[in-house]
């Protein structure tokens, strides 16, 4: 790691004080460390003191657990499980980019994905432009792109302490619940009005926590990374006949009762169990606090099979 000024930055002499005062954050110099990622090798705040957190699962989730100072984000409102996120502006979801140069950010915490890169969802090569970009991975699981954003920020022992509060819940609730864990089958979907999508893909953070836990559970389809294709009404007997427990992902209120007046739906045998549980936010995709959650979910979930 190498500590330089900040290319942005500048000196100002006694002379220069009031003038100073009416210069944006970004003007007075900073520390700054030298970084390698997918754009190059650049210098970044060692101290950053105005984040934006471009995507609210992939990147603002690690920023607040790696305790930067975040300020801002986009894609879509953080889940109500996500800690201290009162008071943090909102860019849209497709981001704008004025109302980002606006709030002088010193580093950008951005999602990368690879397509779309030039994005108005995660514009990562126009951001560049207000203030250095870090990339997080959208294909990595949520354990190894905390990890290596957290190298990169020079915040390992953030990430550590975050990842062992997960890690803990998981053994005690497979101490708990070792008995449903073992005999139990599990499935986590994202239902519609007339169908449903098990959320079963191998980048989905669902399967993640579930793999974690030991669940018993419909495993993906060779090469799957998201969700299945579209289980209409009449397969839903086929696919879920012999599943224990149902948690219901992402889904609106709407989607959710649309898939609740389903005559399949109503005689699948967790569902007459009453072994169901509706999220009630993204678990889709994110980072340590959806992660949690979900862990939380499934303690709940196991709890109604015991």
């Amino acid at each position: 790691m190498s500590i330089t000024l900040n290319r942005r930055s500048f000196t100002l002499g006694t002379a220069g004080l009031a003038l100073g005062a009416m210069l944006p954050r970004g003007a007075f110099a900073q520390e700054t460390r030298s970084v390698t990622t997918k754009f190059g090798t650049y210098d970044i705040p060692a101290s950053p003191q105005r984040v934006v957190a471009v995507d609210s699962r992939l990147d603002l989730q690690p920023a607040l657990a790696l305790g930067l100072p975040v300020i801002g984000h986009g894609h879509s409102l953080p889940a109500r499980w996500v800690p201290g996120t009162q008071g943090l502006e909102y860019f849209g979801a497709e981001i704008n980019i004025e109302q980002v140069l606006a709030a002088d950010p010193d580093l950008i915490i951005c999602a990368d994905y690879e397509k779309d890169a030039d994005s108005s969802w995660w514009p990562a090569r126009r951001l560049r432009e207000i203030a250095p970009v870090v990339p997080t991975s959208a294909q990595l699981p949520w354990k190894d792109a905390l990890r290596e954003l957290a190298h990169v920020l020079g915040r390992d022992g953030q990430a550590d302490a975050a990842m062992a509060e997960y890690d803990a819940l998981i053994t005690d609730i497979r101490s708990r619940r070792a008995e449903q864990i073992a005999t139990k089958t599990v499935v986590t979907l994202q239902p519609n009005a007339t169908d449903v999508f098990l959320s079963t893909g191998t980048t989905m953070l669902p399967t993640q926590v579930l793999a974690d836990l030991g669940a018993k559970t419909i495993p993906p389809g060779a090469d799957q990374p998201y969700m299945t294709d579209a289980i209409p009404a009449e397969g839903l007997g086929d696919t879920l006949g012999n599943v224990d427990g149902l948690l219901l992902v992402t889904g609106t209120d709407a989607d959710v009762a649309g898939v609740a007046e389903m005559t399949t739906w109503q005689r699948l045998p967790a569902v007459r169990a009453g072994a169901t549980i509706n999220s009630n936010g993204n678990i889709n995709y994110g980072s340590i606090y959806s992660a949690i959650q979900i862990a939380k979910f499934m303690d709940e979930l196991y709890g109604k099979m015991a």
